[in-house]
């Protein structure tokens, strides 16, 4: 009589390990003022050129601009741990970002540490990367970008002005680190004063150089953050 064969064991199916996407809000704060000519200028080339891009690449808009661009609607937002990008237009003074009206919206000593803390900043204003700029990397701002002296434009060639500023929220919205961004902006208003000077605008191409030469960031000093600061 045949020997029966051991039936072979079954093998258990194998757990298959569960991948779970993790998705993470990338929200930008954009706080524009745009109450009077200059800032509505700005303002329009930014609605046209910057935050379309911003989007484009993944970005979430949160937006306190015209008469949101308040300290009131500003600051609840700007503690947001999801925000991890705050740029925008408006009057500015060496300790103070104003937006509608004037209305003080960052003031060196009278705002909360969680309102720059882990944020990028950069600020089209006039002045306040000389004082307020590193107060907020001191309260754990990464990188702060903007002038220590007056942004000067002329309204004749204003986009070529915006352009230039403007390269820095699209150079951080293409993932380079603060150093990358400010090599390339640097570089693009030095494109720019060229075109001027071959062009016989050397008038507006002096003022691009004293734009350039007052744009503050971390690669001019550590005052002004992280050279290796960057978006997720």
């Amino acid at each position: 009589m045949a020997r029966q064969k051991a039936s072979p064991k079954k093998r258990r199916p194998r757990k298959r390990k569960r991948r779970i996407k993790v998705e993470v809000d990338l929200n930008v704060l954009a706080i524009d003022s745009n109450f009077e000519p200059v800032t509505k200028a700005a303002h329009e080339y930014r609605e046209k050129h910057v935050y379309p891009y911003l989007e484009s690449k993944g970005y979430t808009l949160v937006r306190c601009q015209g008469l949101l661009a308040r300290r009131i609607y500003v600051a609840p937002e700007a503690r947001r741990d999801d925000v991890i990008y705050m740029t925008g237009v408006g009057h500015g003074s060496y300790t103070t970002y104003t937006g509608d009206q004037y209305d003080p919206i960052f003031d060196v000593g009278n705002y909360q540490p969680e309102e720059s803390d882990g944020k990028v900043v950069h600020f089209l204003s006039c002045q306040t990367a000389a004082q307020l700029g590193p107060d907020f990397v001191s309260h754990g701002c990464r990188a702060y970008f903007g002038y220590d002296e007056n942004f000067t434009f002329y309204m004749n060639f204003s986009d070529t002005f915006f352009e230039c500023d403007s390269d820095i929220d699209l150079g951080f919205a293409d993932r380079l680190n603060a150093e990358e961004v400010y090599d390339r902006v640097i570089a693009l208003y030095n494109q720019r004063i060229s075109d001027m000077e071959n062009s016989g605008h050397d008038y507006v191409a002096a003022i691009l150089e004293y734009d350039r030469d007052h744009l503050r960031a971390p690669s001019v000093d550590a005052r002004w953050g992280d050279r290796q600061a960057m978006l997720a």
